[in-house]
C-alpha cells in the first residue's frame, strides 16, 4: 500500500452506499481511509502557510474559540455585519475548479494524481452504481474538511486576509462554511444589518453590548436532551428532527433576525426538564451529566472573555449557576 501511495498507482475501491430517510452515508474500506488520511497530511504539509489566518477552523489558526473572541473584540468599531454560509457545502464543489485552486499551490505530481483519484469515486448499493466524476466532495472522508477549506481560499483572499493585506475597515472571519464580515461604514457593504439588532455566529448571539449562547443553541440543547428521555415514539420523532439533513441545515431563520436569549426563555426550558425528571427520577443523574457537559463546553470556550461571563451572569443567571465559579457536577438540581 505504501509503495502504491508513494508512486501514485494506488486505486480506491468502490464505496458502500447506505441510504436512510434523512441521510446518505458512503463508507470506504479501512485501507482506503488510511490512504485518505495520508493524502490529507501530505496536502496540509504542501499548503504550508497558504491557508489564510482568517480561516479559523484550520489547524493552528485558533479554532472556534479564537473566531468568537476576535469577532467580538472588533464589534465596538465595526457597526455593520454581513453573515452568511453555504447550504449543502460539499455537494456543489466542482472537481475542476477545486483542482485548479490546489494546483496553484501544490506542484507535487504524485500528490495531485492521488487527489484526483480520491475525488472521482463510484458508490454502490443493491447492484446500483453512483458515479461522481464532476462534483461533490464526500462526507466522512478525513480529506474532505481540508479540501472544503481550500475551495474557499479565493473567498478568504477576496475579503482580505490579515496576513495578506486586509481590506481597510473590514473584519472577516470564516469557520468551515460559516463566515462573517464586519465593516465600519454602510457603504462598505451593499446590504448590511446594524449590529445593534444583534446576529448569530457559530452558535453565539452577539452585539456591541453583549455576547451569549444563541437562542437556537439553547433550543437545540433542550431538544437533544428531550430526545434522550422522552417515551420511545416521541423519542424517535425528536431524534428525527435533530438528525443531519443530507441537503444541508437551513439556519437562515436564526441569523440576524433572532433576538437575544432571555432568562425567562432559558428558565422555561429548565422547568420542562425538571418536570420530565420528576416523572422519571432515575434519569436526573444522567440529565445532570448532559447539562454539565454542555455547560463545560461553553465555559472552556469563552470564559477568557470577561464580557461573556458578565452577560451570562446578568441576563441568564440560571445558565450561569450551572457552570459558574464553584459549580460542581451535581449543581443542576439547585439550578433547576
Amino acid at each position: 500500500m505504501l509503495a502504491q501511495f508513494n508512486d501514485g498507482s494506488y486505486q480506491f475501491s468502490l464505496l458502500d452506499r447506505y441510504e436512510f430517510d434523512d441521510a446518505i452515508i458512503s463508507l470506504w474500506c479501512s485501507q482506503a481511509m488510511m490512504v485518505l488520511k495520508l493524502i490529507a497530511q501530505a496536502l496540509q504539509h504542501q499548503m504550508g502557510d497558504q491557508i489564510p489566518k482568517s480561516c479559523y477552523h484550520t489547524r493552528g489558526h485558533g479554532g472556534l474559540k479564537k473566531a468568537i473572541i476576535h469577532t467580538h473584540e472588533v464589534l465596538s468599531k465595526h457597526h455593520y455585519v454581513m453573515r452568511s454560509d453555504i447550504k449543502g457545502y460539499y455537494e456543489p464543489i466542482r472537481f475542476d475548479v477545486l483542482m485548479g485552486i490546489v494546483e496553484s499551490y501544490v506542484q507535487h505530481p504524485v500528490l495531485l494524481i492521488l487527489l484526483r483519484k480520491a475525488l472521482r469515486r463510484t458508490e454502490t448499493r443493491d447492484g446500483n452504481f453512483y458515479d461522481f466524476y464532476d462534483k461533490g466532495i464526500p462526507m466522512g472522508s478525513p480529506l474532505s474538511p481540508l479540501l472544503g477549506t481550500i475551495a474557499l481560499i479565493p473567498l478568504d483572499k477576496a475579503m482580505g486576509d490579515k496576513a495578506m493585506g486586509q481590506v481597510r475597515g473590514i473584519f472577516y472571519a470564516r469557520f468551515m462554511d460559516d463566515w462573517v464580515v464586519l465593516t465600519r461604514s454602510k457603504t462598505a457593504l451593499r446590504k448590511v444589518v446594524k449590529i445593534t439588532r444583534g446576529f448569530n455566529f457559530l452558535g453565539y448571539y452577539m452585539d456591541d453590548q453583549k455576547m451569549l449562547p444563541s437562542t437556537e443553541t439553547i433550543r437545540r440543547f433542550h431538544e437533544r436532551s428531550l430526545a434522550l428521555y422522552e417515551p420511545s415514539q416521541a423519542n424517535r420523532n425528536v431524534s428525527r428532527r435533530y438528525k443531519r439533513n443530507p441537503h444541508g441545515r437551513d439556519i437562515s431563520a436564526h441569523q440576524a433576525t433572532e433576538p437575544a436569549p432571555t432568562e425567562a426563555y432559558f428558565q422555561n426550558i429548565l422547568n420542562r426538564l425538571l418536570s420530565l425528571a420528576a416523572q422519571k427520577p432515575d434519569t436526573l443523574a444522567t440529565m445532570r451529566r448532559y447539562v454539565d457537559q454542555w455547560c463545560r463546553w461553553l465555559k472552556l470556550g469563552l470564559t477568557t472573555i470577561k464580557e461573556f461571563d458578565t452577560c451570562v451572569q446578568t441576563l441568564l443567571p440560571s445558565l450561569s449557576a450551572c457552570w459558574g465559579p464553584g459549580a460542581k457536577m451535581l449543581t443542576l438540581g439547585a439550578c433547576l
